[in-house]
């Protein structure tokens, strides 16, 4: 039965890697919840709905939250071409004595200001204009069991665009279970499901995605540890997508991490698309270019490094990102941990 279980735990985890679908890509909108908030994380090609350890499960896994004995803290900064700038602040304080955490988080991205221009004015009006996008919630984890445990979010969302903006709220559910089998974990989440948006007389659906993996400790010595995870994601706007990531840990101070995002197996060209419509020029993450090259899209690699003080720990996070289109970018998130002066309540 145990070799049954295992079985189908990898073909659940192994299938949106193997059967992607049709992309529906521009069908969603505020798409800037799907950006990712760790640089942790992200240094393992956001292969972390099984791992889930610190703050930052406030965005991937809410479930993951009751593995925190102290209050924790995270702060992650971006920035992308074209001047646009995206921030995360998200902070999760457990609760013993009701044998729970909670937590709130803000995500807001912002542009720098823009000239405004119009057909009869192309060379500007003389005005400026910004866009921003604004994510505010709060969370609550509850640990069902000695090995299960599931988190929710609620959030509230505006978008806006000059003097034009639209609201709305959305919903995050995720599990967090504890095999108590070779240190293996299995997790699902579905985020950011909830009503359309209206945005000036045009609704579009939230960015939902369901998401089910694992992860495992392959190594746990003294001075050593090695952390992989898996995740499988199935978007309502995109491609399904595959994530493979690892973390090595030496003496829980020091931190090298790696991983792949995959969500097609090659990229095709639009002739190729033109002739044979179930080449999808969309994919984003292949394994193989067009002239039949490894694919570094979806590369990712990170590392961090942790600072014990006497009365917090300070862990600062570096992470590495290659896509063809934008280019290679970085990200850096700190994270504070330290004990809670309201957690015996």
């Amino acid at each position: 039965m145990r070799k049954l279980s295992t079985i189908a735990l990898l073909t659940l985890l192994l299938f949106p890697g193997l059967c992607w679908g049709q992309a529906k890509v521009g069908t969603a909108g505020v798409n800037f919840l799907k950006v990712g908030v760790s640089a942790r994380a992200m240094g393992m090609a956001e292969a972390f709905i099984g791992v889930a350890d610190d703050a930052s499960a406030l965005y991937y896994n809410p479930g993951g939250l009751m593995q925190l004995d102290e209050a924790d803290h995270i702060l992650t900064h971006i920035s992308y071409p074209a001047g646009i700038q995206f921030e995360y602040l998200g902070t999760a304080w457990p609760i013993p004595r009701l044998n729970a955490v909670v937590g709130a988080h803000i995500t807001f991205l912002h542009t720098d200001k823009m000239n405004e221009t119009t057909p009869e004015q192309p060379y500007g009006t003389g005005r400026q204009f910004t866009a921003s996008d604004l994510a505010m919630g709060v969370t609550y984890a509850q640990k069902l069991t000695d090995k299960f445990s599931v988190g929710g979010n609620v959030k509230i969302i505006e978008e806006r665009l000059a003097d034009q903006k639209a609201t709305g709220v959305a919903f995050d559910v995720g599990t967090f279970y504890e095999t108590g089998w070779k240190s293996v974990v299995i997790a699902m989440a579905i985020t950011n499901f909830g009503p359309d948006m209206n945005f000036v007389d045009s609704p579009f659906p939230m960015p939902i995605n369901f998401k089910f993996g694992g992860s495992m400790r392959a190594v746990q010595t003294e001075h050593h540890s090695v952390i992989l995870a898996l995740e499988g994601s199935h978007p309502n706007d995109n491609l399904e997508q595959f994530n493979i990531g690892v973390e090595y840990s030496f003496m829980d101070l020091a931190f090298l991490r790696a991983g792949k995002k995959i969500n097609g197996w090659k990229r095709y060209t639009w002739d190729e698309f033109q002739t044979d419509n179930e080449k999808d020029p969309y994919i984003e993450y292949p394994v193989v270019n067009e002239d039949g090259s490894v694919s570094l899209d979806g590369l990712c690699l990170g590392a961090g490094i942790r600072l014990r003080l006497p009365t917090l720990d300070i862990r600062i996070d570096y992470a590495y990102t290659n896509v063809e289109k934008l280019g290679s970018m970085s990200f850096f998130t700190l994270g504070i941990n330290m004990p809670s002066p309201t957690v015996g309540f």
